[in-house]
């Protein structure tokens, strides 16, 4: 009866230990998880320029959507854009340019082929 009752509380402990390991792990991942989210929803808040949220960055995040800041950037993307168009007419200007000196050079040429003959 003796070795019976050993057999028993040996396997009890078994399982309990089992169960213990497994719980641990689900409790470790969960934690995992919920400090992910956490994280996550602090970086959302940072992102969506919450004023509260996250101390210095978030407070800089705010300031560069003011609308000076966005102006600024307005003005800059139209320069850039003017810049742009600029650069295109001289191309174009230039382009046309090339092709009538080289249509002078093959009317040159072909007269003097034509002298020749």
């Amino acid at each position: 009866m003796e070795v019976q009752a050993r057999k028993f509380y040996s396997q009890r402990n078994m399982y309990l230990c089992g169960f213990t390991l497994f719980l641990s792990l689900i409790l470790n991942r969960t934690y995992i998880m919920i400090l992910e989210v956490l994280r996550l929803e602090d970086r959302v808040k940072l992102l969506e320029g919450d004023k509260k949220a996250g101390g210095k960055d978030s407070a800089r995040l705010a300031q560069a959507g003011d609308m000076g800041e966005i102006g600024r950037l307005k003005k800059e993307l139209e320069a850039k854009n003017r810049d742009i168009e600029t650069l295109k007419k001289q191309c174009e200007g230039l382009t046309r340019e090339y092709h009538s000196l080289g249509d002078q050079v093959a009317g040159k040429s072909d007269e003097g082929s034509k002298k020749d003959l």
